[in-house]
């Protein structure tokens, strides 16, 4: 039983089905092989089951089985065991492990006792079996055979090993490597512009184990949220290595977009299952030389108006002061003590020479 399979078992999928017919088939073609060339006395003298192991796991894991072999003659018999890896389309039935490449190698994952197995008339033992996938191998099925042959000496059993009793064994080993990004800053290249273009940065880390492309766009939109504008989040197609880090910018022109508060945000996604990095930043376009001009033109606007009103007061206070003087020059000429200032709705004042100039 695998010592991780509870964990594992999410990695799987309708793949192991797609490849069941291939099994099947490379099953067929083997069986058939070794019972073209196997000789009977062979499958008379020992029996081993099961006669298929079909598993499956990750790079590490770790399998333990157990064989079944019994003698089924009347005399004591020496056994020994092979492991072979087997190709799936049959061209090449056996290749030895110590040639085979060992992370692409299923006979190189198994252990199982090589030396002289010796079985008295009728006797069944218990044969335990291991298989550690190699931590390097890549995604696939993987074939080998452990074959048992009778003989006196290994070099008798090297010599008959065509057509000898085994067990078939099947794997499929699914990737344990992660396609895993995050986003690590995400910032205007400035609070406020004075105008259009603007620009967004961003930092993606690759904390995975293989390399990623991500794609997606980055979205504008206005103070209210209405979407106004977008552009591509990756448009050169940057692949990020494992363990790197990439600065992406953004850049966007602002087509009739006007002024005032904006929102970019990111949406970003990754893998063969679309993961997604999302985030939103906040800038400003104030274009500052525009507004320095309203101001200044209606800082001269309210310039002009204070002259013309204070110019304005300064006829009519001189005009009151005048016409005091008049009334003042009046009450001495009529030696009058009391002065009426009251409006002239109120009262008559007498009226001003003919020579009087407001």
């Amino acid at each position: 039983m695998s010592l991780r399979r509870a964990s594992n078992m999410n990695y799987f999928s309708t793949k192991q089905f797609t490849a069941l017919g291939a099994r099947i088939i490379f099953g067929i073609i083997f069986a058939l092989g070794f019972i073209v060339a196997a000789p009977a006395a062979h499958a008379a003298d020992l029996t081993v089951t099961p006669a298929v192991i079909d598993d499956h796991g990750l790079p590490q894991d770790i399998f333990n089985y157990t064989l079944t072999l019994t003698n089924t003659t009347d005399h004591q018999i020496n056994i020994f065991a092979y492991v072979y890896t087997i190709t799936a389309d049959g061209s090449q039935p056996f290749i030895d492990p110590s040639l085979a490449n060992r992370p692409a190698s299923l006979a190189n994952w198994i252990t199982v006792t090589r030396g002289a197995l010796t079985f008295a008339p009728g006797e069944t033992k218990k044969i335990p079996v291991g298989v550690t996938i190699n931590p390097y191998a890549t995604a696939g099925e993987y074939h080998a055979a452990i074959a048992f042959e009778e003989g006196g000496i290994r070099d008798d059993a090297d010599a008959h090993f065509a057509g000898s009793p085994q067990t078939l064994l099947d794997f499929t080993v699914a990737s344990n490597k992660k396609e895993e990004l995050s986003l690590v800053a995400l910032t205007p290249d400035k609070r406020f512009y004075s105008g259009f273009p603007a620009s967004i940065s961003y930092v993606i880390k690759n904390n995975g184990d293989v390399p990623s492309t991500p794609g997606g766009a980055v979205l504008f939109y206005d103070h209210i949220g209405h979407e106004i504008g977008s552009v591509p989040a990756n448009p050169d197609g940057v692949t990020i290595a494992p363990g790197e880090s990439h600065t992406f910018t953004a850049t966007w022109t602002g087509a009739n977009a006007g002024m005032g508060q904006f929102q970019a945000a990111l949406q970003m996604d990754y893998g063969p299952n679309n993961a997604q990095l999302a985030d939103t930043v906040m800038f400003w376009i104030l274009p500052w030389q525009k507004i320095l001009l309203a101001f200044i033109a209606l800082l001269a606007i309210a310039i002009a108006f204070a002259i013309i009103a204070h110019r304005s007061y300064l006829r009519s206070h001189h005009r009151r002061m005048k016409f005091f003087e008049y009334l003042v020059n009046q009450m001495k000429r009529n030696n009058k003590a009391v002065l009426d200032l009251r409006a002239p709705h109120l009262a008559e004042p007498p009226k001003p020479p003919r020579n009087y100039k407001r």
